[in-house]
């Protein structure tokens, strides 16, 4: 969350005349090179990637296709935080069209695995608690799916009118799917006192029998 904050506050600090509804979060990044915003961005990123490191535990669901698309979502962030855009008025260089096509890979991976995991967690049938993370995993997958394409018509017929507002909510919708994600593998993870417990159970198995119960076998 401190990251998000970076990231869209940053905006008000590199020019407070510029326009956050016609300008979108790249832009502001160029004219701030190594500022709060790209930092934000990359932060994102590895938080994607502890997170499923932190899945992998013992969470199934997240493994697969929704590893990929997420590993896809951290790398597209961190790829756009390192490699810079262009401003506006300058034409695109090559590392500005990687800069590009990662912020794009990046924004479709994060729903693309939002609407995998709700399907994933439908089909298994879980109580009244893993019913509502899949009703919200579809909703906010759905409107960054929606943004994003609202986003591609203003950055071409539409003239770019709006386009930083809707990426704004498209990107807000990624980070709380993130969040939701993120709440879903704590919910799954063995609490610390039900990972004693475990611990105390397996050693208990593997105790040999005091001599008096071997005897007594």
């Amino acid at each position: 969350m401190v990251a998000v904050v970076a990231a869209l506050g940053a905006p008000f600090d590199t020019d407070p005349q510029l326009s956050q509804l016609s300008l979108t979060v790249s832009d502001f990044a160029a004219l701030d090179r190594g500022g709060p915003i790209e930092a934000g961005m990359a932060c994102l990123g590895v938080a994607s990637f502890a997170l499923l490191a932190v899945a992998r535990r013992g969470v199934a669901a997240l493994r697969g296709t929704v590893a990929v698309l997420m590993v896809a979502w951290g790398a597209g962030l961190v790829a756009a935080a390192v490699i810079p855009t262009d401003p506006l008025t300058v034409h695109l260089s090559a590392s500005a069209y990687v800069h590009r096509y990662a912020s794009i890979v990046a924004f479709l991976a994060m729903p693309l695995a939002g609407l995998v995991l709700a399907r994933r967690l439908r089909t298994a049938g879980a109580g009244t608690e893993a019913r509502r993370t899949v009703q919200w995993l579809r909703r906010l997958s759905i409107a960054a799916i929606a943004g994003a394409a609202v986003m591609a018509l203003s950055a071409g017929p539409g003239n770019r009118e709006l386009i930083g507002l809707v990426e704004r909510l498209l990107l807000g919708c990624d980070v709380a799917l993130l969040a939701l994600i993120g709440h879903y593998v704590q919910s799954q993870l063995p609490t610390r006192n039900n990972a004693r417990s475990h611990r105390r159970e397996l050693r208990s198995k593997h105790e040999p029998l005091p001599e008096t119960a071997a005897l007594t076998a």
